[in-house]
């Protein structure tokens, strides 16, 4: 990072910055150009350890091109904060990890817990999940600290 004084280093300050956004774009390799895509998301901590989770169509350009490489960029930003990283996507197929998976997706737009009785089955076979374990990312204040 070229601006070393804006970084935001400590884990638990840039998991909390990325809380603070309404949604990520997602970045993959796509047909001769990149094809990025913003999306609702949801991000919980296995230790320092960042995942990211979200849901689409069980079709469509996006899982096509997670399918040919599952390598993936995101970023997400308020109008003090911004997040980047690097991950490796995966469709989730294990119902109990995508139920999850959608639990802390609606931790992140809701106070609401909700149960895993709560998403409707009907609405579930329609709902691919997909979980991107972070390799790396960094965090920086648009501001100085």
């Amino acid at each position: 990072m070229r601006k070393s004084e804006r970084e935001i280093a400590d884990v638990h300050e840039k998991f909390a910055a990325l809380l603070r956004c309404g949604y990520m774009t997602l970045a993959v390799e796509g047909e001769g150009a990149p094809y990025c895509v913003p999306l609702n998301f949801g991000a919980e901590l296995a230790g320092n350890t960042l995942v990211l989770y979200f849901h689409c169509a069980r079709e469509g350009k996006k899982l096509d091109l997670l399918r040919k490489n599952p390598r993936v960029g995101f970023s997400a930003a308020n109008m003090l904060r911004s997040v980047c990283g690097t991950g490796r996507a995966e469709i989730l197929e294990d119902e109990t990890a995508r139920l999850h998976a959608l639990q802390v997706l609606m931790k992140h737009y809701s106070a609401e817990d909700f149960s895993v009785e709560s998403f409707s089955p009907k609405a579930l076979s329609l709902t691919c999940v997909v979980r991107i374990s972070v390799d790396s990312w960094s965090g920086k204040r648009l501001v100085r600290p």
